[in-house]
């Protein structure tokens, strides 16, 4: 009885650093070299399903809304899956937002969250 609930409370122990380190990593991964460019960059990982639909809209009103001031990049998390392991996806749709040095700023998953991507946009351009 004891044994077992010490494997449980050190299995918790075990998970819960494995995602505090996991979560610090995510914080600080910075946009890979190749991509930056000194331009705020919105990074897009999808598959074919209706809220990356969704999402995908968004995105292309951001492209026009701030047309050459912002670069977009798309990545199929299923074809792309080197890119989004980077990244850390599990899930999508995620957009990450990053900086001109390439520093990720904002994260977000559904597309009700799209006025705090254009916000966070307005205030970094």
């Amino acid at each position: 009885m004891i044994s077992s609930l010490l494997i449980i409370v050190f299995s918790l122990i075990f998970i819960t650093g494995l995602w505090f380190v996991l979560s610090i990593s995510q914080k600080k991964k910075k946009l890979l070299p190749e991509f930056i460019n000194g331009k705020p960059t919105i990074v897009f990982f999808w598959v074919d399903n209706q809220p990356c639909r969704d999402m995908n809209l968004k995105i292309d009103k951001i492209k026009s809304d701030f047309k050459g001031s912002v670069k977009v990049l798309n990545f199929n998390a299923i074809r792309d899956y080197r890119i989004a392991e980077n990244y850390l996806i599990f899930d999508v749709p995620v957009v990450i937002l990053f900086d001109k040095e390439g520093n990720p700023v904002l994260k977000i998953t559904k597309p009700e969250e799209y006025s705090k991507l254009e916000a966070k946009l307005k205030e970094i351009i």
